[in-house]
């Protein structure tokens, strides 16, 4: 199984972004700000997860943890309440300037999923290492236009 430039550099971009940002934006957080980081940063491990899943082949792995992905998609934009953007909260205020298109990416994060999880339960290996680089690249989409640099 080999993998393009373009998977490897938006899985090594999440990760970078994961392990930096969370070592400096958790100090300090409480409430709403650190469960959502929290569960950015469990997205975030279980992506890397899923992609040493697809070189063993092991579907259900895969499913389960992009199953996890998806719910955190579903209730995400609750975890955006208005006034929960203060350090050391990193979400841009265009979150809340643009809460509908906010919305539309974390769906769109929700439907990659889907079609991970569908072909993960299928077998699919070429259907699910385009359903992961889907999924990566609807992180990397919704990081670039929602999160503070």
């Amino acid at each position: 199984m080999t993998f393009s430039r373009y998977t490897v550099s938006i899985a090594l971009t999440i990760a970078t972004l994961g392990v930096l940002g969370s070592a400096l934006a958790h100090s300090g957080a409480t409430g709403i700000v650190k469960e959502r980081m929290d569960m950015f940063k469990r997205s975030q491990k279980n992506l890397k997860a899923i992609k040493s899943h697809i070189r063993g082949e092991d579907y259900g792995s895969i499913a389960k943890l992009a199953d996890e992905i998806r719910e955190w998609a579903v209730k995400m934009p609750e975890y955006f309440p208005e006034g929960s953007n203060i350090k050391p909260s990193e979400a841009s205020p265009k979150i809340w300037e643009d809460f509908t298109g906010f919305k539309r990416a974390a769906m769109e994060n929700e439907t990659a999923t889907k079609k991970l999880i569908a072909a993960a339960e299928a077998g699919d290996q070429t259907a699910v290492v385009e359903g992961f680089k889907a999924v990566a690249s609807s992180c990397k989409s919704c990081h670039q236009s929602y999160k503070l640099d």
